[in-house]
């Protein structure tokens, strides 16, 4: 004889959506145990360890490109003084492989910070919208508020305040150049990462020498770059998740009990 029914929902959603309601039922629950005045706190909390990751990632693409244009001196057969050492790139042993190796890393740390950044981005904004829920004022304005952002991005968007249908519309030729600044960008700056890639790979497959110690390094090198394109896969990958709403109203009902 089957059990008692369950009402189910299932639906696709991607690592940002999992993080942001997963955040919601939190707040949900600290509402009902009356604990939703630390949510400000938390939100500041939330804000600046974003900022630190934004500046994590800004070093981390800085010192790519310095790793890079180091790789390509050692490969084409230059030989410069790195600043502050009096060393030139010749005399180090193994450059090639250490400049690779810091190269193949620095891809994957900048992918890890972005991922970090856009899950930042979706708690920050499940919260915002709890805790600036009496006044109604958009998520994005407050973090703007704390920390440097490119606004440029949100007010190109069709609906750029909370997904609301705006009371103006951009005209069709203004929609599609919103479309194509936003467009760009993004393939700017996923261009630059593939390119990075590519080199890495490149210059390992064509300038390492055939040894143990060089096709070590070139394993190395396409593990950590397989890594960051399984991490940067989290960004469009979506997988069917089951919603159990007679869980939610039991732990609901539990935590109810228990205050």
């Amino acid at each position: 004889m089957n059990g008692p029914m369950t009402e189910r929902y299932t639906l696709k959603q991607n690592l940002y959506v999992r993080a942001s309601m997963f955040t919601t039922e939190e707040l949900r629950r600290q509402k009902r145990l009356g604990l939703s005045d630390i949510n400000e706190d938390i939100l500041n909390g939330l804000v600046q360890q974003r900022m630190h990751f934004e500046g994590q990632q800004q070093n981390m693409v800085r010192a790519l490109a310095v790793a890079l244009f180091l790789t390509f001196v050692s490969w084409n057969g230059g030989d410069i003084v790195i600043p502050g050492t009096g060393t030139s790139v010749g005399g180090v042993p193994a450059f090639l492989e250490l400049s690779l190796l810091t190269s193949a890393f620095s891809v994957l740390m900048i992918t890890y910070s972005f991922l970090s950044i856009q899950m930042y981005n979706s708690v920050i904004a499940a919260i915002a919208q709890s805790v600036l829920a009496k006044n109604e004022l958009d998520a994005d304005l407050f973090a703007a508020s704390k920390v440097p952002t490119w606004l440029f991005v949100k007010y190109a968007q069709k609906a750029p305040v909370n997904g609301r249908v705006p009371g103006f519309n951009i005209s069709t030729l203004g929609n599609f150049y919103n479309r194509l600044l936003i467009g760009s960008l993004a393939f700017v700056l996923l261009s630059a990462w593939i390119f990075a890639i590519i080199c890495i790979l490149y210059i390992a497959h064509d300038g390492l020498s055939d040894t143990v110690a060089g096709w070590s390094v070139y394993l190395l090198c396409i593990g950590l770059i397989a890594v960051a394109c399984i991490s940067m896969a989290a960004n469009v990958l979506e997988f069917e998740h089951e919603m159990d709403f007679d869980n939610l109203e039991s732990t609901a009902g539990n935590e109810t009990d228990a205050t």
